[in-house]
């Protein structure tokens, strides 16, 4: 959920192959070359959903069209929307899309699916019908089980007339995350930061900016620690690499994960010189480059967290749901948002930088959990949409 490209290198001969290695990482791969931002762009096929939201004209797949523009980990799209009870929509978590290694238990593919059902709601809005969500209708998963197959929810519409239009909904297709660098020193609106605080209360959640210098620093150096950590455990690693998407071809046939499109790469990858398969390590080039290209990440206004009493499965989703009102917010404001949650992913060898980062907000983990965690700003260049798959491959029907 990075769009930074790598500059091409003018020596006359390429560098050792290791040596490229740290132009990609999981959340690191994205903040080390970008996604679909860099320099030739995705292929249109891959964004079109993007561009045809609003053509659907049955209730459901409008709601479910604009559903799928959700921001969600790792862009796996991790949802199917069943279709087969008239009148519903019964949101179930793909099990062939989880991240076992760097969500061990889900928690960030319901804040995905969280996600989806707040704009699904806010498109029914558009149309005049309030929609009743029910979660978990046969039970949550266990709060350490993966929810592959889980129905997540269920969406009722109700009858036309029944909702105002939603004054977000404009937002949606705007709604891009930034991953350039941000402007330094320039406030957030005050406005926007009362009605993120206010959104969260909402869904039963609480949020807060940093923005003073020191407290700021130090999330700064929790949030590079746990990059480099992602980026140097083989199994997080290669839970990424292997939903690459190099190059358009690549991109337009499947239209998720991490895509990779800039010239170089491409080139690369095409003579042998980029082996995505390969993790960097401590004390070589490839780690090296790949904390290079976080610098861009450590700007900004500041951060946005969210956070709940507690640590349910239902929380997990108004997560979802708060977060990306936020976002749709800051849209509307003229802000750019960019989350870096690596270190509230819950595999072992992120305790450190988890507990570091509750310490620094101020969350006590036995009693609260950092739900998300994200950059705010005034990037340096428009961030554009990433691919996502047709609607039709969604549906149960």
């Amino acid at each position: 959920m990075n769009d930074l490209a790598p500059t091409a290198s003018t020596t006359s001969s390429p560098p050792p192959r290791r040596a490229f290695l740290g132009l990609i990482g999981g959340g690191a791969v994205m903040a080390a070359v970008g996604t679909t931002g860099c320099a030739s762009g995705p292929p249109e096929a891959a964004v079109q959903p993007w561009r045809t939201s609003t053509a659907e004209t049955e209730l459901r797949r409008f709601m479910l069209a604009h559903g799928l523009l959700a921001p969600n980990p790792h862009n796996m799209q991790p949802w199917i929307a069943d279709l087969r009870e008239p009148g519903r929509i019964h949101l179930v978590s793909d099990g062939e899309r989880l991240l076992p290694e760097t969500d061990p238990f889900g928690r960030q593919i319901l804040i995905g699916c969280g996600a989806f059902i707040e704009l699904a709601v806010i498109a029914a809005a558009e149309r005049g019908h309030a929609v009743t969500v029910t979660p978990f209708p046969q039970g949550a998963p266990a709060a350490r089980s993966l929810p592959a197959g889980t129905v997540v929810a269920t969406l009722t519409p109700g009858p036309a007339g029944s909702a105002p239009r939603d004054p977000l909904f404009a937002a949606i297709v705007r709604r891009h995350t930034a991953k350039t660098a941000y402007a330094e020193g320039r406030p957030l609106p005050e406005a926007l930061v009362s009605a993120w605080v206010e959104t969260a209360r909402r869904h039963g959640l609480q949020a807060g900016t940093v923005t003073a210098s020191e407290p700021l620093a130090a999330l700064r150096r929790i949030t590079r620690e746990a990059y480099e950590i992602e980026a140097v455990t083989p199994a997080t690693w290669m839970e990424s690499a292997r939903v690459m998407r190099i190059g358009p071809d690549a991109i337009a046939k499947h239209r998720d994960g991490i895509s990779l499109s800039s010239p170089m790469i491409r080139v690369l990858h095409a003579t042998g010189m980029f082996d995505p398969m390969e993790v960097p390590q401590r004390g070589q080039t490839s780690l090296k480059r790949v904390m290079d290209h976080w610098a861009p990440n450590e700007t900004g206004s500041g951060f946005l967290w969210l956070a709940s009493t507690g640590n349910t499965r239902v929380q997990q989703l108004e997560a979802g749901r708060a977060y990306v009102r936020q976002h749709l917010l800051a849209t509307a404001a003229g802000v750019d948002m960019h989350p870096l949650s690596q270190a509230l992913q819950e595999f072992d060898a992120m305790r450190g930088p988890y507990a570091a980062v509750h310490r620094a907000l101020g969350v006590d983990p036995s009693q609260g959990t950092v739900q998300m965690l994200a950059r705010a700003g005034y990037a340096s260049a428009p961030a554009g949409p990433t691919p996502r798959r047709e609607l039709a491959t969604l549906l149960r029907t």
